[in-house]
């Protein structure tokens, strides 16, 4: 098959899915509509392994699509590596997210429209990563967000789901206005919209700004209103507060959409015009990306929700990524990006099953000793875990070591310490955080409360490991090849789906995939496809271990403080309150953008009496400011008025011709009429058909013709 027919099945397939899955509801099928979207998904696999299979350089085709005048915009489909590691990372989490969907939704009556949407999402963002050119992967940017809102706000009969796909829905179209005029801008610079072309041309041609204000530079400008977008999109400072609010939908679509790939959307972008991100620009990225990355790490520290945690801690990393394409780190942030999408998909599972043991309750504070309830998932979040910290044996450890590398390098790429030192302080601060609050979370929810988590740590790894090396030592000492196989069978058949879901993505989120080596990134075949070989300082390892160790320590001592405090009824005071208090409301900043906002928009409502009054029996309120209140009078003072003056105009030429229609036109055919209806009543009283009347015409005319004659003469 071509790529070009590879693309279209690719795409089609899911299209298809949705349609049809969202057909079942009513259906004998629709208790196998998890299985047929994984069939899907599969097929979608497979043809993604064929693209890399079948490419070893970047392939490219247009079709014609918008032609305004000389203007033409051309459908473009591209095949490259950001492609192709794209489409696996997308397609083999949301396999094993609807694998593991199956049992999670089992009993729920929409669980149709669950996998309809998920078919929808799977197109929207596969249609994003084959896009050639801006506006292109703009619709499908929309339509993502689009599938966003559907799947927060699955379980619309719960007001909150409600409340939070339409704030996320409200805040990604307030950052994708201003990526569509950075798309407008670019076009109205460089008459293209496609990324090579882009790159190509601005590599060359200067761009000049306004000629009123010279001094601004146009193309910087246009990227950063892209930006603008990402921001909203990737839940950056400052529209990072939809985010935690999404967790409202189902748990497997938090992990698919919220945590692994939907918000990584805006990374994949900023990857895709990274060519053309100015030096300004790019440090303005890095460092709202090391900023978000702090903020959303502290606040994880002090949720008591065990999403919210996994929420924040998604926006932290969103930072990073952000970050690293700043720098210009654009191999090591995508290898973060894949290694982020399994482990934190894998903590969202092994979340989902902890809240459903525990029937749907959220709260870490009350949880504890799931080690010996869900041991399966005890291991699976112990590597996921493991993975998000950055230890060792882990790819997270490889991928963020990667980033932190890079930034040093960026900090000190002139030879001498600039204001460019505060991305790797930040970016550390960060790792330091995310030891932090997952050991916080790894002990609230799995450990008794009493146990030394280092011990415990160890202790369980080394008995895990020893019962695997005992378990194939006897299947391979067996006497009767029957028996070892027996075993190995009897393994594989004990696993519930929720097992597979997460053995799989703790799998994934080791090293072996990805390197051959322990310690050493710069030997991972991803950073080799993007051709990155950045310096390698080998003291940040050590550095980001020990910050790791200290993290540990900490978190234990100050989680099992507050668990007992919990328990006791206790409350800090003073400064610890405030604290606490302000990083559980991420910094209050949601409370300070509503009212912001409202006061922006809609302005203060007037509380006293004074200022409501009733009309019809309701009750309306006098705004004393605001966007709407001056939009109001605009659109009073200036737009009604201008209307009804031409209303009014038009109403008096319509009267006048009214009367003019009336008086003469009328009057005038009505004459007419008359004087013709009397002569055919004249004329028809002249033909009755008496002979004497005929005889008397013609002596009539015979007479008047003699007298025409006489006066001739």
């Amino acid at each position: 098959m071509s790529f070009e027919t590879l693309i279209f099945f690719n795409l089609g397939i899911y299209l298809i899915g949705f349609i049809a899955l969202l057909s079942l509801g009513n259906s004998i099928f629709k208790e196998n509509c998890g299985w047929l979207s994984i069939l899907i998904n599969l097929l979608g696999v497979i043809t993604s392994l064929s693209l890399q299979l079948n490419t070893s350089e970047n392939w490219e085709i247009s079709y014609k699509w918008i032609k305004i005048g000389e203007t033409i915009i051309n459908y473009d489909f591209i095949i490259d590596n950001q492609t192709i590691f794209m489409h696996l990372v997308i397609q083999v989490v949301s396999a094993f997210v609807q694998l593991f969907s199956i049992k999670y939704l089992e009993n729920d009556i929409g669980i149709n429209r669950f996998f309809a949407f998920i078919n929808l999402f799977i197109f929207s963002m596969l249609g994003l990563a084959v896009s050639n050119n801006l506006l292109q992967l703009f619709i499908f940017w929309e339509l993502v967000g689009f599938c966003s809102y559907l799947l927060i706000g699955f379980w619309y009969e719960k007001k909150s789901a409600n409340e939070a796909s339409l704030k996320a829905f409200l805040m990604n179209r307030f950052g994708d206005a201003f990526f569509l005029i950075g798309i407008i801008l670019l076009f109205s610079l460089f008459k293209t919209l496609n990324f090579r072309e882009l790159s190509e041309i601005i590599a060359t041609q200067p761009v000049k700004g306004f000629e009123l204000i010279p001094q601004i530079d146009l193309k910087s400008l246009a990227i950063f209103l892209i930006f603008v977008g990402v921001m909203s999109k990737s839940a950056q400072f400052p529209f990072q507060t939809w985010l935690p609010d999404a967790m409202e939908g189902p748990t497997p679509a938090s992990a698919l959409i919220h945590a692994a790939t939907m918000v990584v959307a805006g990374i994949f972008l900023l990857g895709r015009i990274a060519p053309i991100i100015t030096p300004q620009v790019g440090a303005i990225i890095a460092f709202i990306g090391a900023f978000t990355s702090i903020l959303g790490g502290f606040s994880a520290i002090f949720q008591n929700d065990i999403k919210k945690v996994l929420a924040y801690s998604t926006i932290s990393q969103l930072g990073l990524m952000v970050a690293g394409i700043g720098m210009g780190a654009i191999g090591e942030t995508f290898f973060h990006l894949t290694t982020h999408a399994f482990f934190k998909a894998g903590l969202f599972l092994c979340v989902g099953v902890v809240i459903n043991y525990f029937n749907h309750e959220q709260d870490m504070r009350k949880m504890g000793n799931l080690k010996k309830k869900l041991p399966f998932v005890f291991y699976a979040y112990l590597i996921c875990g493991s993975s998000l910290i950055g230890l060792p044996f882990t790819s997270g450890y490889l991928s963020k070591e990667s980033i932190l590398n890079a930034s040093v390098n960026f900090a000190f790429i002139d030879g001498k310490i600039s204001y460019k030192i505060l991305i790797p302080i930040f970016l550390a601060i960060s790792s330091f955080m995310s030891t932090y609050y997952i050991v916080r979370q790894f002990v609230m929810v799995f450990f008794q409360r009493q146990d030394d988590p280092v011990e415990k740590i160890f202790g369980s790894t080394k008995r895990t490991f020893e019962n695997v090396l005992k378990t194939f030592q006897n299947i391979l000492n067996a006497e009767n090849e029957s028996v070892g196989e027996e075993k190995v069978i009897r393994f594989f058949r004990n696993l519930s789906i929720y097992e597979v879901s997460l053995m799989f993505m703790a799998i994934l989120s080791t090293f072996f995939f990805y390197s051959d080596s322990l310690l050493h990134f710069d030997s991972v075949w991803f950073l080799l496809k993007f051709n990155s070989s950045p310096k390698v300082f080998d003291w940040v390892p050590l550095f980001v271990s020990l910050l790791t160790l200290i993290a540990l320590l900490i978190s234990f001592n100050l989680t099992t403080e507050e668990i007992r405090k919990f328990y006791f009824k206790e409350k800090y005071k003073g400064w610890k309150r405030s604290i606490i208090r302000l990083g559980f409301h991420h910094f209050y900043l949601d409370s300070f953008l509503q009212r912001f906002f409202t006061k922006l928009v809609i302005g203060v409502p007037i509380a006293n009496m004074d200022s409501v009054y009733s009309i019809e029996k309701q009750v309306r309120f006098k705004y004393i400011k605001g966007l709407t209140n001056s939009f109001l009078n605009i659109e009073k003072n200036g737009i009604e008025f201008t209307i009804s003056r031409i209303i009014k105009i038009v109403l008096d030429i319509a009267s006048t011709i009214n009367k003019i229609e009336v008086r003469i036109m009328d009057a005038f055919v009505n004459k007419f009429s008359t004087g013709i209806k009397n002569v055919g009543n004249f004329l028809r009283k002249i033909q009755a058909g008496n002979l004497q009347m005929y005889l008397f015409g013609m002596l009539l005319l015979v007479l008047t013709i003699v007298l025409i004659k006489i006066i001739n003469f």
